[in-house]
């Protein structure tokens, strides 16, 4: 089984992404946009990641393909994330950012998507602000060592 994820992951991920290090994109460029693929796949508020990480690569000039297949590989994380960092925000600005039962949320999203957010955006704030002290500088590392890794793999591929 091990076998097989890891024959599943070279294949679908890192083959394609060091492809494009063979049609010419630049190891910086591929590790940033790998990186802020993760960084920004990993916002705390779900379903903007995509229009996110399109902006960023047009802004940027980077890859959009290699952007959007890391946003979409740390989707699973951005959910198992989302309520950690919604904890950690409130831990740094000391408050309950959510007075309601789950059950209570869930009734309320039913009935009205938009007042669920609603009554929801300051957990969200509190998220981004986590998101922003923990996410961020890991993705700043994420890029210095793939730089690193790509500028070597580049070198000694002759890519």
């Amino acid at each position: 089984m091990v076998r097989s994820f890891r024959t599943k992951f070279e294949g679908k991920v890192l083959k394609p992404l060091l492809s494009f290090l063979k049609q010419g994109i630049t190891p910086t460029k591929l590790a940033l946009s790998i990186s802020l693929g993760l960084v920004f796949g990993l916002f705390p508020i779900v379903g903007v990641t995509t229009l996110l990480c399109l902006a960023i690569s047009f802004v940027f000039k980077l890859n959009l393909a290699a952007i959007q297949l890391v946003n979409y590989l740390v989707y699973p994380l951005q959910l198992i994330l989302l309520i950690p960092l919604i904890k950690l925000g409130s831990v740094f600005a000391n408050v309950n950012p959510i007075p309601y039962s789950i059950t209570e949320l869930l009734e309320i999203a039913n009935e009205d998507f938009f007042r669920a957010f609603e009554m929801l955006w300051f957990a969200h704030l509190l998220g981004i602000v986590a998101w922003a002290i923990t996410i961020l500088p890991l993705g700043f590392i994420v890029f210095l060592i793939l730089k690193h890794v790509f500028l070597r793999l580049n070198k000694v591929n002759h890519l």
